[in-house]
């Protein structure tokens, strides 16, 4: 029988969203001071479909948020499996952001970028599966947090496809090359 399991708590999983999202927005904004840029590029993000990306994110974080103030953090085999995803869903945005520091114009095919169009998108699914695996009881909350996994890996991808296409327009023929040699998410994916 699923349990209705949302308890307000200091020890939340609210802990583990705030510090790695923390990280993440400090190091993106340290490494847009660096290159003098933005790693978004603002002329997708002022278009119809990035305003709208750029919206139904803040809702998606404003959403994991509350319910993730609600859900306690389940120590267990999950929370000590979905630890190391953690863990390497921040490195992945990490490493893309230093990518992105060193590349400053273009198509960035360096660094991860060889191995992944999108790690930081991969970065961030791995980082959601990780607080569901952390957070995850058959409650109310544990289902709450399964829906927003894959409510954030349909979204992300839609972000993806219409970021692709823009940076197609942008780039021309040397984003379609890149895309040919280099998997969307990860390996074959």
């Amino acid at each position: 029988m699923i349990e209705l399991n949302l308890k307000l708590g200091l020890y939340n999983l609210w802990i583990f969203l705030v510090v790695g999202y923390g990280l993440i927005w400090a190091l993106m904004i340290l490494t847009d001071r660096k290159r003098g840029s933005p790693i978004e590029d603002p002329d997708f993000y002022e278009s119809p479909s990035g305003k709208k990306c750029g919206l139904i994110s803040r809702i998606f974080l404003l959403v994991i948020l509350i319910i993730s103030i609600l859900t306690p953090i389940n120590i267990g085999p999950l929370f000590w499996l979905g630890l190391p995803v953690y863990i390497i869903g921040i490195v992945l945005n990490v490493i893309a952001m230093y990518s992105f520091a060193q590349f400053t114009k273009g198509v960035n095919t360096t660094g991860i970028y060889r191995y992944s169009r999108n790690p930081m998108y991969l970065g961030a699914s791995l980082f959601y599966l990780a607080l569901c695996l952390m957070g995850w009881t058959l409650s109310v909350s544990g289902i709450l947090l399964l829906v927003i996994l894959i409510w954030w890996i349909i979204l992300s991808h839609k972000a993806v496809l219409l970021e692709e296409s823009f940076l197609e327009k942008k780039y021309g023929e040397s984003f379609l090359r890149y895309k040919q040699r280099v998997p969307r998410y990860f390996l074959f994916i």
